[in-house]
Parts: C-alpha cells; structure tokens; sequence
C-alpha cells in the first residue's frame, strides 16, 4: 500500500459542506461510501471541519439540495514540479470503487466535536458537476491510483483515503497555489495547473511498491473493557502511533516541508495487542503502550512446536515398547486406507505428520468458538464479550486460554441500515475477551463475526450476531449565520443537522439581549431554519447561539457568534497622539469611541512633496511608524470609520523626531616629533553628527593601568607631558552632543623616546676559577634608559695590561676561557640598548687556578716477536704540579675505539698477546693533582706474520660413497692461505687439496664411520689440526618395485607394486606421463596401492615408480602401459506419467547425453503387482504410450539408457532409475477434484533414501543385532552359573 500524506497549518480555515434535508443524512466524522449514479462505483464526500476532523456527507449540496456528480478525468494543460505552498483551505470530494473497505465512526465523542471556534463566514455551497464554482471558489481535483493511500492533514488529526479515488478540493479563499506533499520513496507527485498559475490537479505517480507500516492501539474505556480504534473505521491519533514511520518528499521539496510530519496508515489486518481481560486499565488510564508482537508470537509459536515434539517422542516411546506384544495398525491417509509404513525406517517424516496431524486438530478447535455475545449496547457504543474455545476437552495438548488472540470483524454503518450484511472489515485483534466498540452510528444495525487465533493457525469466522445502536440527541448543529441586517432587525439562517435516529421536532435560538453578559434568552423555538429577530437597538452587538431537538432531547449549543445591527456614521474624532518618540520611529495613538469600528491614520512629510499618505487602517488603537528621518517634523491626521461610514478628518498635528547620537570621531594621530616624556595628538571630526551640533571631545590616556581621561573640551588637540621615557600609550576619543555620547575611536599606540641605561655593578665570580677557563655572572643596570637592554659587553685586562674582550651578548653569565694557570686577570661589564651603550662597571679581579700536564710526545713501540712489543714514552710538562701517573691506550683495528692498557707511574709497558701480521695504534696521557692532560699523538705499528689458525666450522653430508666437506677459512697471520690437509683416519693417507674451502672424499664404504680433520698452511709454515668431526656414511637407495593393474575402468586405473610389506617404511612416487612427453606425480607415500582418477575412457596411458629411503631416490622403473575401458551411460530420472485414461498412459523420461560417437537406446520395464519387471519397450524415443492396462491398476514403471559400441565390444547398459507408481482411472464416475488429487499423488514419485540413510539404516540394523547378542549372551552366561 502507498501513501501520499497532505499537511496543512494549525488554524487554517476549511469550508464547511452541508447534505440534503432527508432523514437518511448523516455528518459522521469519517469517510463512508454511498450509491453513486453508477452502478459499479460509490461516491464519497468528504469536508473538513473547523475542529481538524474529515467529516463526510452523501453529496455536497448546492444549495438547493442538489447532489455531486463523479469528477471526471482531469485535462493536463500544464505541470510544474511539486513545490506547493501551505494554509489553502480546502473541502474534499472522493470518488471511490465499490471493493473498497466500509469506514467505521470516529473515534472522537460529541461532546468534543463543538469544542473549536468557528467562523460562519467560510462556509459555503459547493456547485454540482458540471456547474461554474460559486464566486471565490477554485476547485482542485487530488487523483490517487490504485493500491495507494491519500492522507490529509489538518492541524493535528489525519485523515487516510484509499485508491483508486479522485479527491475534490473547493478553495474558498482565493485562488490556491501548488501545496506540500509528503511523499514515499520511490513515487512523484505532478502538480498541474492552468494557464494563470492556479492549481488545478494533484496526481500521484508510484515508481516502485512500498511496504508501509502503522498499527492500531487499543483503549480503555469506562468499564476496563479496551476500547479499539481501528485504521479503516476512524482518523488516526491526534499523533501518530509510535509505529508509524515517516515519509518525506523524495525531490527534497519544498523548504517549509522540512518542519513538517508526514504519517503511513497500515491497510489490512492490524497487528494484535496483548492484554488481560482480567486486569483491564482504568477509565483514566493511559493507552496500551506498544509492543513487539512479532517477538511474542515466534515464542508462542516455538513453545507450540516444542509442545508436540514431547507429545510425539512420549507416543514414539510407547509404540517402540508395545512393538513386540501387538501388531501394528492401519494407518489412515486422507480417509483411504493404505500399507502400513516402516516407522522405524523414516522417523523425521512421521514426526512432520503427527505434528500436521495436531496442527489441524488444534485449528478444528479454534473453529468451534462461540459466537460473540453482546450487551450494553448504546447510541455509540456497545461491549462485546468473547468465549474462548474449549480447551479442557483435550488436556493433553496443554494449552492456556490465555494464549489465545481474537479478530473481530464488523459490517454496518449505511450498508446495515436495512438489516443487509455488508463488507467486513476487522475492528481489533488482541488477546482482550471484552471489548467496547466505541464511536458507533445511532439507530444502525450493524453486523458482528469473530475467530480465534493461537500462533500461526486461525480458525473459522463464527455466525454473524445482529445488533443495533439506540436513538439519541441530534448533532451539535453549526452557528447560525447572518442573511440581511437593519438598524434594528437581524435575519439569520442555519443548516440542518443529523437527526441521530429521531426526527428534528424544533430548532431553539438564543441571544444575550445586547448585554454581552453571557446569560442567553430564548428568542425563538420551531422547526424552520430561518428566523429575523425584531426589535433591536442601532449600532449594537448581539450573541446568537441554536441547538436541536427531537424526541430523545435537545443537543449541544452551536459555537456563540455576533453580529451588529446597522447605525450612523462616526463624529469627526481628536487629533492623534504622540505616545512614544525614537530616532526613526513615531508611536502614534488614539482614543475609541463606541460607534468606532475601524480607524485610517495618514502622514505627511514635507520634503517628498506627497502630501497626505495613508500610514495605518484597521481597528488598532495605536500605529508604529518607522523608517523616518532622525530630527524631522512629520504631520498626522485620524479618520474613524464603522458600517455606515468614514467621519471628517481630525485636526492636524505635528510631531519631530529625535536627534541621533554622533558617530566615532578618527582614530588620534601624533602631530611632531615625540619626545622621551611628551608628544602631541590630533584627531578629526566624526562624518556623522547625529544632526546636531558637537559639544566636546573627551580623550583618554592608557599606561598600562587602565584608560583614564586627560582632556575634555571642542578642540580637536591635546599636548601629553610628563611621561616617562620609552614607554607605550595608548590613546582614544569620543565626542558628544545633545543626541548622546558617541563611542570610542580606534585606540592609538604611541612610544615615548628612551635613553642610554645606567652602568652595572661589578660582575661576580661563580664556582672557583680553573686553571684555564672561570664563569662570571652579573644584572641588569639599575636604570635601562626607556628601552630593553639587548646586549652586555664584558672586557678583560690581561696580565700584560692588555685588554681583549671576552663576551658579547643578551646573556647574564659567560664561561672566559683561554687562561694562563695562577695568572691575574681584571674583569668590566656595560650594557647596551636601541638609545646607545652605557658606562663600564668597577673591575673585578681573579686570579687562575693550577692546570692540568700537557700532552706526551708519541710513544715509540719495538717488536719482540709476532706475539709480543715493548712501549716507550717520555715525561711531558706537568704545568705546575708533578705528574702521578700515565695512561695507556691501544686500538686493534682502525674502525674500532681505543681502550686502556696501562694505568701506572712507568714511563715503559711490555703488551703480551698481539695477533701476527696486525696493525697496533697506541697514544699516551699524563695526569696531576690538577687533572689529566691530553692524549698524545697516535703511534702505530705492525707485528709480524705467522703461521695459519686452526681451521673451525666445518659442515659435512655424505652419501653411501663420499662425504662433501665445506669450512670457513681460518686466520692467515700474514701470510696467504696455500693449501689444506685433510685426515680421515689413521688407515688412509693425508689428502692435500689447494687453497678452497670445500671439497669431497669418494671411493668410501657405506655406512662406515669415519673421523676428518682439517689442517691449514702457509707460507710460514703449517697451522695445527681442527677438532675431529665423526661422519657415517648412509646405506644404497632402494631399487624400483614391478607395477601392476588391479582393477580397470571407463575413468580410472587401480594400480598396485610390492609384495603388500613395507618392513623399511619406504616412500614410492608414481609418475604418470603427458602428451608432451614430460610426466607429473599422482601419488607419492608409503601404500602399495592407488586409484587414478578422472581419466578418459578407452585411453593409454604410461606410468613410472621409482622407491625412496633415507640414502635418497632410487632409479626409475621401465614404463608400464595401462587402458581404461568404456564408461556405461548415466542412470536416468524417474519417468513421469501423462495422458491416464482407463487402460492407457504415456510414459515420458529425459534423454541422456550422446557419448563420443555410440548411440543411446532405451529400455523401458512395466512391473504389476508382485510380478517381475518385464520389458515392454527398446528404442531410441524418449517418450512410449502403454496400452491394454486393467482400468483401476496400480502399475510401475521404470526406464534405463543403453550404449551401443561401434568398435564390436558389446553394449553397455546403464542403472535403471527409479520406479514410478501409477493407477489407472476408475471406470466409474469419479468427483473431478478426487481425481485431480488422485493424478497428482500419482504424478509424484516415491521418495529414494539416499546413501547416509542407507548407512544410518544399517548402523541401527547391526546396533540392534549386538544388543541382542549381548542379552543373549547374557542369559546364557546367568543360566551357566546357575546350573
């Protein structure tokens, strides 16, 4: 179902439609169908009333009681897009098929339905088909198709009109523009209007099926009964159920549709309710909250199911222990006796029919409810009471009455007013045994069917209960409204109302007299609609209201409205006055008088030169009027104006807007040159004056603390003195005049000049001087001048009197190095700013500490031998204290650090340990009491070369002849690598062998063990032995085994070699070749046999093996040649069976795929009874006729393929399908549907087990037979010791 939602404003006002007199009218407030002039559809009309409800009638009149016609189709003269505009008001005409759904009342009671003010002004008239609309009326056609839904808006209720329908809209207001509409993905709303831009139709287009949602919900009502409310019977909610889901307009629309609410109405059966009939809410309770229903039923529906499962396995296990002691009974399928069926073999489809079996005897249950009982019926409301199926006849099946829910369908309204049941549509489904039915029409009959429901089964509707609303008060009817009027007369007429069952005797009409009090006087009381009240004052307001009466009582009063009776013009009134005075605006007022309705105020402004122009007309007492010029005089005069006329003009009267405050003056500029503690400022008039003269100008002055005022007077410059140096103002102005005080300018940076800062105090001496480098410290200058100091000097006076300076920069401190140890040195500082450089500071004297010895002269080192060296060194200048000690380094390699040797007071070290043919490095330093010197330079040596290292990491693999060695070479010492000697024990000679590093011994016995050492050497002589490595050489490889067919077939070959023993856990790979001549492995492990698969039939193919063991791979074998065979046709599908006749059939089966170049025949077998197949067909068709058949025979059939060889071989015949059953037709008459039932039974082929159930089946089997051994055995045993 679609959905096409129309929302319009809150307090948009809708035209009221008004039926024809007769006593069948009726205003109810949804929509109803009603006879049409054709007799395959129904019209409906529909209005909106001013309270937000859809109200519908038989036909809107034209007055004269003439009805509406059907809307005929609408001519597309134009379309624009969907951009509609909101607040048309509008009354609505619907057309609709007669398959709709029959509408039920509103939900809503009559005490509310007069609750809404209304405006008698709006209602009128619509024009029949074919008629020109009234003058002011447009009507736009609304044109929803079938399966779609239509949704208006109005304020906060909703009404759903279903398609296909044409929508009549009457606009009463003016001519209505396109409007929003809410619009489903998927779909497009054409708007089409005519030649002026006015709308003309609306017609909504699906792209696409949309599934909406909604759900109904239930409410209490006085007595706990919920109270239901159904979609189809009634407006929504004020706001829509929390399951409804939005939809917007798939274009985007519309600015104004994004605050809007688009609804979906839901269409069929509404989701259930759950609730209790015994714990019903009270009549103030609130509703039922939604719920996921869905959820509850899948529980429910799971217990169920659980439920009949443990019914089944407890009947299972009761038939499994009455197996042995009785015999198994007939089954009955369908009423018709059958074989009896193997129970143990086929337990999931007994299972599925006896939980068939209970679902239908548990839907047989739900449909022997009762029939619904009902009491309390009233004008618009009755309960209704539901009995529960019984279920205390069946206490096996464990079913709670509570879980049962209920639909209830209902068929009334027009259609049930002459005692005919009409269409039903479902009012409430729920689990609630009471229900009050509210919102009912008075004086119908109405018609009401019921059914139970318990998860997914339902059961039969019940038998239709009659019953029918009682008569009561009329309708609310609607405000009088006002025909001609006099000075002292008003005419009045009204429509008619809904007589509710009993006809309208009189209609009684009430005023207030013209006292505005509120008590209201009976003014006239019959059975006319129209009445003119006499005797009235001039010039007065009076309040009507009417009601109805008929037999039962008198209805609700109509909403109060007024109306005024004729008088004489208004006297000339007093000149306007002035109540509030702005710069642009004027608040102009005036005083009413009692004969004043409405009021013109106009205004004349000199300078435009266009006199008098009306500013304001209406009933105000007061008019703002803005835009006017500041400090301008404006004239005012005031016109009163009623029914009867407009007065003369008041007297003129002049009033002046006030004078604006000025603008911001220029931000202050300096004038001259600025001084280190004065400057003057200039700045410039605002443009803007406020339009009055400037009286002074106020400046202020900030230094940091916040601005302070230093001048007030009209000059326009200020000299500031008696500032300090180097310091930043800032500085601002305001002027001032009789409109106010302006606001301050931009603000004003000025910089005073700074000076040269004040000399430093002495710098400071931090830690104790070293021998060659002291850290001074020293502040900032007392006075910096104005400006920040950015450097300091520092200047030192060296003992020679000399002067160097040692520092310049923006730091406090600096580290003087450079220094000569126990020397005296004098040390200043200045500082320095943007201004110049100030005075030194007094001289600070320091005296240097002692330092470190200078740096040895390189040591001298003298080769012993390749493994030793002595180093030499001499003693350096010890810098004023004596040396305590000596600090060796060495390097061994140049990429590597120097690390210490020798620590001590020597001025000698013997080094131990070098490494031959090497290159050393070695550096000194000296170290004294005031700290260590440097290094002296690096000397550098090389030792002699030696004979080679011994030979390690040596890697060794044999075979069952050799052993391949491979090592790493070992160190050198200086001299080259010749050649190597190899050892394998002492029964063999030594092997030399050249300068590689690998190399293989052969000629040796398998699985012998052997012990190698290597030994290297060069020019200096021969290095020692590497440590022995013991290697075993390995066992000869496995010779190939004889390969041999097993089993050859269409697709495989089943090959096998060896004697079936494989003691030494050998490994053989079976190689197949290709077309190519290359070959691939198809199976390599430890079996002595395997099948190769997925061959071609009838082919050759070669294979070879060969045998693998830890001494490695053994040869291959000679080529062994095998051929696969011809591969049998396929099993066909079961035949099936066309054409039954009495003793006839044809028997039709699929054909098999041609294999290479044979030809397929057919081979069909026909089995009755218990005889044996026999062979009634051999061709090559796919399809045979079986004549002279015993009518009323059962028979099966069954078919398979043969392959005829070309080469001489023979034929190969295929597997026979399955059997297919069928029974010829029963000579005498026979019930078409039986024998439809029967054909199809007989069209379906019987179920074959598959391969697992087989199994399965023979697993139980052997199971069985164990268990029966074993008690058995048991029996015998127990006898044994008995005996």
């Amino acid at each position: 179902m679609k959905l096409c939602t129309m929302e319009l404003e809150p307090g948009t006002r809708m035209s009221s439609k008004t039926a024809s007199s007769d006593e069948n009218q009726e205003t109810e407030p949804t929509v109803h169908a009603s006879a049409s002039a054709e007799p395959d559809k129904q019209c409906m009309s529909v209005t909106v009333t001013h309270n937000g409800h859809l109200s519908p009638t038989n036909g809107l009149s034209n007055g004269n009681g003439a009805a509406h016609e059907s809307v005929s189709p609408p001519s597309h003269r134009g379309q624009v897009p969907s951009e509609p505009r909101v607040g048309s008001p509008i009354a609505l005409t619907h057309l609709d098929h007669h398959n709709h759904h029959a509408h039920s009342p509103n939900r809503h009671s009559p005490n509310s339905r007069g609750s809404s003010p209304r405006n008698p002004n709006t209602s009128s008239p619509c024009p029949a088909h074919g008629q020109t609309p009234g003058q002011g009326q447009h009507v736009v056609h609304v044109h929803v198709n079938p399966g779609e839904t239509f949704s208006v808006r109005v304020g906060e209720q909703i009404q759903h009109i279903q398609g296909p329908a044409t929508v009549r809209m009457v606009s009463q207001n003016g001519p209505p523009m396109p409007m929003p509409m809410a619009v489903p993905p998927g779909h497009m709303v054409q708007q089409i209007v005519d030649e002026n831009g006015i709308l003309t139709h609306v017609i909504l287009s699906p792209h696409h099926p949309c599934q909406p949602h909604g759900m109904a919900s239930p409410l209490t009502g006085p007595n706990g009964a919920p109270q239901y409310y159904p979609t189809g019977y009634g407006t929504q909610y004020p706001t829509a159920p929390s399951g409804y889901t939005p939809h917007t307009h798939p274009h985007g629309g519309h600015p104004a549709m994004a605050g809007m609410t688009a609804t979906s109405v839901h269409h069929g059966t509404p989701p259930p309710i759950p609730c209790n009939s015994h714990t019903h809410t009270g009549p103030q309770g609130p509703p039922h909250p939604p719920q996921n229903h869905t959820a509850h039923g899948n529980e429910r529906k799971q217990r169920t199911v659980e439920r009949l499962q443990r019914r089944i396995n407890t009947r299972r296990k009761e038939t499994v222990h009455n197996a042995t002691s009785t015999p198994p009974r007939r089954k009955l399928v369908n009423g018709d006796p059958r074989r009896n069926a193997d129970t143990q073999s086929s337990s999931s489809s007994g299972d599925g029919q006896d939980i068939e079996d209970e679902r239908r005897a548990i839907q047989d249950l739900l449909t022997l409810m009762k029939t619904p009982k009902i009491s309390n019926v009233e004008s618009r409301s009755a309960l209704i009471e539901l009995i529960p199926p019984e279920c205390n006849t069946h206490p096996q099946w464990e079913i709670d009455p509570c879980e049962f829910r209920y639909e209830l369908l209902l068929s009334g309204g027009k259609e049930g007013r002459d005692g005919k049941e009409g269409k039903y549509k479902m009012v409430y489904s729920g689990d609630a045994t009471e229900i009050t039915l509210k919102d009912l029409k008075p004086a119908t009959d109405y018609h009401l069917r019921s059914c139970s429901l318990l998860d997914d089964l339902k059961g039969a509707l019940t038998n239709p209960v009659t019953f029918r609303t009682l008569v009561c008060e009329p309708d609310t009817p609607q405000a009088p409204k006002l025909s001609t009027k006099t000075k002292t007369s008003l005419q009045l007429k009204w429509n008619s109302v809904t007589d509710n069952g009993a006809k309208i005797s009189s209609y009684t009409l009430e005023y207030d007299q013209g006292k505005s009090n509120g008590r209201f006087v009976e003014v006239y009381n019959a059975l006319a609609r129209q009445y003119k009240v006499t005797k009235l004052g001039a010039s007065t307001a009076y309040t009507f209201r009417l009601a109805a009466n008929n037999s039962v009582g008198r209805s609700g009063y109509s909403e109060p409205v007024c109306f005024y009776t004729s008088g004489t013009a208004p006297s000339q009134p007093d000149p306007p006055m002035l109540s509030e005075q702005y710069v642009n605006l004027l608040v102009i007022s005036w005083i009413k008088r009692p004969n004043d309705d409405a009021f013109c105020l106009q205004m004349d402004d000199e300078l435009t030169g266009h006199g008098f122009v009306v500013i304001h007309n209406g009933p105000e007492l007061s008019s703002q009027v803005k835009n006017l010029r500041r400090n301008t005089e404006y004239k005012f005069r005031l016109c009163a104006k009623n029914d009867e006329g407009s007065s003369k003009w008041s007297d003129t009267v002049c009033y002046k807007t006030l004078p604006d405050k000025p603008g911001t003056p220029s931000r202050p500029q300096v004038k001259g040159k600025t001084h280190s503690t004065s400057f003057r400022v200039v700045w410039d008039s605002p443009k803007d004056t406020g339009g009055c003269d400037i009286t002074k100008y106020i400046l202020e002055i900030d230094e940091g603390k916040g601005f302070e005022t230093v001048y007030e007077g009209v000059e326009r410059e200020h000299t500031c003195d008696h500032l300090l140096p180097g310091h930043v103002y800032r500085l601002r102005v305001s002027c001032a005049s009789v409109g106010g005080l302006s606001g301050w300018s931009d603000a004003c940076s000025v910089t005073t000049q700074s000076v040269a800062p004040g000399c430093c105090q002495s710098p400071k001496l931090q830690g104790k001087p070293k021998a060659t480098y002291l850290h001074l410290r020293w502040a900032y200058p007392d006075y910096d001048g104005g400006s920040l100091v950015t450097d300091f000097e520092v200047q030192m006076v060296q003992p020679d009197n000399s002067m160097r300076e040692v520092y310049r920069g923006p730091d406090l401190d600096c580290v003087v190095a450079g220094l000569m140890p126990g020397r005296s040195y004098l040390f200043q500082v200045r500082a320095t700013n943007k201004a110049g450089t100030g005075g030194w500071s007094e001289p600070l004297e320091v005296i240097s500490g002692p330092g470190s010895p200078d740096a040895p002269k390189p040591p001298i080192v003298s080769c012993k031998s390749p493994q030793s060296a002595i180093v030499c060194w001499e003693e350096p200048v010890n810098n004023g204290a004596t040396v305590t000690e000596y600090r060796l380094e060495w390097q061994h390699r140049p990429e590597t650090d120097f690390v210490q040797l020798y620590i001590g007071a020597a001025l000698n070290h013997d080094v131990r340990g070098l490494t031959p043919a090497t290159l050393y490095s070695f550096r000194v330093q000296a170290s004294n009491s005031a700290g260590t010197g440097p290094f002296s330079q690096n000397c550098s040596c090389v030792t002699p070369p030696s004979s080679p290292g011994p030979v390690v990491a040596i890697k060794v693999s044999s075979t069952a002849s050799t052993i391949s060695l491979t090592w790493r070479e070992p160190c050198c010492n200086g001299s080259e690598i010749a050649s190597y000697n190899i050892d394998i024990g002492e029964r063999h000679h030594l092997i030399t062998t050249d300068s590689a590093t690998e190399y293989t011994i052969i000629d040796l016995l398998p699985e012998t063990v052997y012990r190698v050492r290597i030994q290297a050497v060069n020019g200096i002589g021969v290095g020692q032995f590497s440590q022995p490595v013991k290697v075993v050489t390995r066992a000869l490889p496995p010779n190939p085994p004889k390969l041999e067919c097993v089993t050859c077939g269409p697709n495989s070959l089943k090959l096998k070699w060896g004697d079936g023993k494989n003691p030494d856990l050998l490994e053989y790979t079976l190689e197949m070749a290709r077309e190519e001549g290359s070959s691939y492995p198809v199976y390599q492990g430890t079996s002595h046999i395997h099948k190769v698969n997925r061959l071609a039939e009838l082919t050759t193919y070669n294979f070879q093996i060969f045998a693998s063991n830890d001494a490695g791979d053994g040869p291959y074998s000679s080529v062994y040649t095998f051929q696969t065979t011809k591969a049998p046709p396929p099993a066909i599908k079961a035949p099936k069976i066309t054409d039954l006749a009495l003793r006839s059939c044809r028997v039709e089966w699929q054909p098999c795929k041609p294999m290479g170049g044979d030809s397929i025949v057919y081979i069909l077998q026909l089995q009755h009874k218990d005889q044996e197949n026999r062979q009634i067909y051999k061709g090559t068709d796919t399809s045979y006729r079986l004549g002279e058949l015993n009518p009323k025979t059962c028979y099966q059939v069954r078919v398979c393929a043969v392959r005829q060889c070309t080469d001489g071989t023979g034929d190969l015949t295929g597997a026979f399908s399955p059997g297919t059953a069928f029974t010829t037709l029963d000579p005498e008459p026979v019930n078409e549907a039986i024998t439809k039932s029967a054909e199809k039974r007989i069209l379906i082929a019987p179920k074959q087990l598959t391969d697992q159930q087989w199994a399965m089946i023979i697993l139980l089997g052997f199971a069985a037979f164990a268990i029966i051994v074993a008690m058995l055995a048991n029996k015998i045993l127990s006898y044994t010791k008995q005996s």
